[in-house]
């Protein structure tokens, strides 16, 4: 944490999820058995759509299968059939809707210009349903057939005839209101599924490797399973209601190809999804590494007139000799490669910080056999302005001036250690914590500032604020907002205190909950009205701060930002 004084829809679309004007029902001639799977419709936004006007050109924007169609067929278009009582679906009147147009179609909104999917593209000038319907209406009486049409997909290609078989959804006509809705089958929503791993590739032989697969939307049912490959690593912890899914492995030597595969447990609302290949490398075992980062000036130096510090970055890395590569990052953010020398071990680079807090690392990357890759601890790493000074802050998971006459003082090596405690309940059991952001459990982690004083001896005592801020928590690549941070600031006792706060103008207690944002806002630590700040005000503030469960073990750092503000 870091500051002043750091311590370090197009109109008449009924849209998924809207009402529909006719209820699911199942036709008297489903199953069709030239059917190849569902249609899914979607507007010009990209949007899911169960319905719409039938005077509408083109009816729907979009139509994706939920296939790829007949292998080599690389266009589609969308047709609508009357369906007829005791007749054959393949013989039920139908007419053209869509144009044939090429997919995948790049220029169709996410997630549509990516899909594997056949997708029909309907364009403006094409016949209307309420034009089909005009020649060929449903005048059948037969229960779950009147006003009932099929739209359906055919997938074709440059020199073969269309498809016989089609993907397709049912929909019934409302003729007094001159709208349509999907009646069946019922419309499922997409899933997406995502994959990390932690470490970073390439990991060293041996490591323990966890990949955390992330489902959307969060609160689906359902498992997920992780693939190397063909080969199923198993089924991941997975949590519905964050929709996050961990597994821990230890790879092989190697180059592997991570997937997690989502399985909804309601596969009429929702469909399955599958991740991008997560490529992953372990180097074969080798003689370690060891890389130690080392920045000047030292953090908690003042920034420029322009905002920014220059900062000098070393690496050294050990055993002397071994070729290869280093990289600087602050964060994800990769800074650059070093002027890395083999024969000294050393690399090196100068760039330019701005005022925050930076979490500051160097990776050495070998270019030979035989040898591992290996990071440096992290630097936490303050830039602040010429009134500044950083105090850092950290958890450990799962372990026991102004110029002149005013001034604010930060002993020197202050910093803040927050230690995991007990959440437990009257009866010894674990209590059920929430963190700010509505997790049901958290741990919980205490820890107390010191060294933090105000130095006022202005004649014309104008008063002063202190205020604080933090910056997120970061552990690897996992962050936690600083708004988890709490404070209950108090005036140190035993303390020098020839002056004293202004009735009414005492430090603020400003502890986290589920209505406040907590450290990640500007919050105040201290005020004094005017003549009421005279001398030097020594400060202290116990701090709370609440992390998910759900958070992979490891160190949290952070930088709490006091800025002193003078009328």
């Amino acid at each position: 944490m870091v500051g002043a004084a750091a311590l370090v829809v197009a109109a008449g679309v009924l849209v998924s999820g809207g009402s529909a004007f006719a209820a699911t029902i199942t036709p008297p001639f489903e199953p069709d058995p030239s059917v190849s799977g569902a249609l899914t419709l979607y507007n010009a936004a990209g949007q899911v759509i169960t319905g719409g006007n039938v005077a509408d050109s083109p009816i729907v924007a979009y139509a994706e299968a939920d296939g790829s169609g007949r292998p080599g067929d690389n266009r589609a278009f969308l047709r609508v059939a009357t369906p007829k009582a005791n007749t054959p679906p393949d013989q039920f009147v139908s007419g053209l809707l869509t144009s044939a147009q090429n997919f995948p179609n790049t220029n169709a909104p996410a997630p549509l210009n990516t899909s594997a999917n056949a997708v029909a593209t309907g364009l403006a000038g094409v016949p209307s349903l309420a034009s089909y319907i005009a020649s060929n209406p449903n005048t059948e009486t037969a229960a779950n057939l009147a006003n009932i049409y099929q739209l359906r997909l055919i997938t074709t290609a440059a020199g073969q005839p269309q498809n016989t078989n089609y993907y397709r959804v049912d929909i019934q006509v409302n003729p007094a209101a001159g709208t349509w809705s999907v009646v069946y089958p019922g419309t499922k929503t997409n899933t997406a599924t995502t994959l990390t791993a932690s470490p970073n590739s390439p990991a060293n032989h041996g490591s323990q490797v966890t990949l955390t697969a992330k489902v959307t939307p969060a609160g689906t049912a359902g498992s997920v399973h992780i693939f190397d490959g063909s080969n199923d690593l198993g089924a991941a912890t997975y949590n519905a209601a964050t929709g996050t899914a961990t597994l821990a492995t230890t790879p092989a030597d190697g180059n592997h190809t991570f997937t997690a595969k989502f399985t909804p447990a309601d596969t009429d609302s929702f469909n399955a999804s599958t991740s991008s290949d997560l490529a992953y490398t372990v180097n074969p075992a080798g003689t370690p590494t060891t890389t130690t980062l080392s920045v000047t000036p030292p953090s908690g130096a003042p920034a420029g007139s322009g905002g920014t510090l220059d900062v000098n970055l070393s690496a050294q890395v050990a055993p002397v000799g071994t070729a290869g590569s280093v990289h600087f990052f602050d964060g994800t953010t990769d800074l650059g490669a070093g002027n890395y020398t083999a024969a000294t071990g050393t690399a090196t680079l100068t760039t330019s910080l701005a005022i925050g807090n930076h979490l500051l690392i160097a990776t050495f990357a070998p270019s030979v056999g035989g040898f591992q890759s290996s990071s440096s601890s992290i630097i936490n790493y303050a830039v602040v302005g010429s009134n500044s000074a950083a105090i850092p802050v950290d958890a450990q998971n799962d372990t026991q001036p102004f110029a002149g006459a005013l001034s604010l003082q930060v002993a020197s090596g202050t910093a803040v250690h927050l230690t995991q405690v007990p959440v437990t309940d009257p009866n010894g059991h674990p209590a059920q914590a929430t963190d700010p952001t509505g997790h049901r459990h958290a741990w919980v982690f205490t820890g107390s500032l010191s060294g933090v004083s105000v130095n006022d001896t202005r004649p014309t005592q104008d008063g002063w604020t202190l205020n604080g801020q933090a910056a997120d928590f970061v552990n690897g690549t996992t962050t936690v907002t600083g708004s988890n941070l709490g404070w209950t600031p108090a005036l140190a006792t035993g303390g020098d205190a020839e002056g004293t706060l202004g009735a009414g103008n005492s430090v603020d207690s400003k502890l986290k909950t589920a209505s406040s944002d907590g450290l990640h806002t500007s919050s105040l630590f201290a005020h004094a009205g005017a003549g009421n700040g005279l001398g030097t005000q020594n400060l202290s503030a116990s701090l709370e701060l609440r992390i998910p469960d759900t958070s992979p073990t490891g160190l949290y750092q952070s930088t709490l930002t006091l800025t002193l503000v003078s009328p």
